[in-house]
């Protein structure tokens, strides 16, 4: 029997694309090494509060959470093609979800947060059955104002959320053996959002390379023949939509535990554009590009904080980025690591 390294080495050879099982086969035997590598990311990782500040460690929590809805909206846009201009609705609705399960019904921390989580993923499946039909701008102009109409029923129910006051949550029970209200403490707070987006990361990037993964990849790339194939559209796109929905949801779940506080400005328009932004700014082409690029978005931003222009900078800045590096951040990287391996080879055969 052939090797699957050997027979996609045998297709470059010819000139052909190797087949997607030998795909997956050549990404299961790079598996274990890349699981080592990300697993000692992780744990070093969460030892940050032993080295940076409470102001950068706190700067740190908020980027990561940043991260975690702009990985959900870079994710889409990746796989299926898709740009969602809405998708702070999930960021948002769970996080009111999750605050009046606290505050009206009396639900005790854990199961609020999992409540919360679970009917921001319901929302997701229920709006990707509804606008997944559509295409183009059309999908991106429907999950705007799908958001903006979240917005606008929670601003109007003030007996429920509080209004435009915003709603303080004030966690009760206990959440891994801890006083949840002590998670607004970054020190606390970063070794569980670190873990949350390390684990969302990896998920992500197997999907991406799983059989419904490359799916996705085929009906990005062309829909009307992937369906002449036989094969479903429909209903992946919505799965997809799902499944970034569902990191939405539990960015906001982990926001609203951080802060202790939810307000109508987490569903708003501008919410969405920022996810967008760093996607754009770290690299929709990597798993990790988003995260990246909302961990360097809040830095950068809070930098500049005390400048009038700071909004303008960040515009040129991004600007800059879409025009020169398309694949963002991430393509950077993957640049300097490639020329750093033809250097380092070129001096081997010296």
């Amino acid at each position: 029997m052939t090797e699957p390294g050997t027979a996609t080495l045998s297709r470059r050879r010819q000139g052909t694309a190797p087949s997607v099982q030998e795909a997956l086969g050549t990404i299961r035997g790079s598996l274990p090494r890349r699981a080592v590598i990300w697993a000692l990311i992780a744990f070093v990782g969460v030892w940050a509060p032993y080295v940076l500040p409470l102001y950068p460690l706190q700067l740190a929590v908020q980027g990561v959470t940043l991260g975690l809805l702009g990985l959900s909206v870079g994710w889409l846009r990746r796989q299926t093609g898709m740009l969602s201009f809405g998708h702070a609705m999930f960021y948002g609705f769970t996080g009111y979800a999750v605050g009046v399960l606290v505050v009206h019904v009396g639900l005790t921390t854990t199961p609020a947060l999992l409540l919360g989580i679970a009917a921001g993923t319901v929302l997701a499946l229920v709006v990707g059955l509804l606008i997944m039909r559509a295409g183009g701008v059309a999908f991106s102009m429907l999950t705007l104002a799908t958001g903006m109409l979240i917005w606008v029923a929670v601003t109007q129910k003030r007996s429920i959320t509080n209004g435009f006051d915003g709603l303080p949550v004030n966690f009760t029970g206990a959440l891994l053996g801890r006083d949840p209200n002590d998670f607004t403490n970054p020190v606390v707070a970063w070794p569980l959002i670190w873990v949350v987006l390390m684990v969302a990361v990896a998920a992500f990037w197997l999907i991406s390379r799983s059989v419904f993964g490359r799916h996705l990849a085929a009906l990005r790339e062309n829909e009307e023949r992937t369906r002449f194939t036989g094969r479903r559209t429909y209903l992946p796109k919505v799965l997809a939509f799902t499944l970034t929905g569902l990191l939405g949801s539990i960015a906001g779940a982990v926001a609203v535990l951080n802060i202790g506080y939810i307000s109508p400005e987490s569903l708003f328009w501008s919410m969405s554009g920022q996810a967008l932004i760093v996607a754009v700014i770290g690299g929709v082409g990597s798993v990790w590009g988003p995260p990246a690029g909302a961990i360097a978005y809040v830095f950068l931003q809070a930098w500049l904080s005390d400048s009038p222009y700071y909004q303008l900078i960040i515009g040129l800045i991004l600007m800059v980025v879409v025009v020169a590096t398309p694949g963002g951040g991430a393509e950077l990287v993957t640049r300097a690591f490639r020329a750093l391996a033809r250097r380092t080879k070129g001096r081997s055969h010296a």
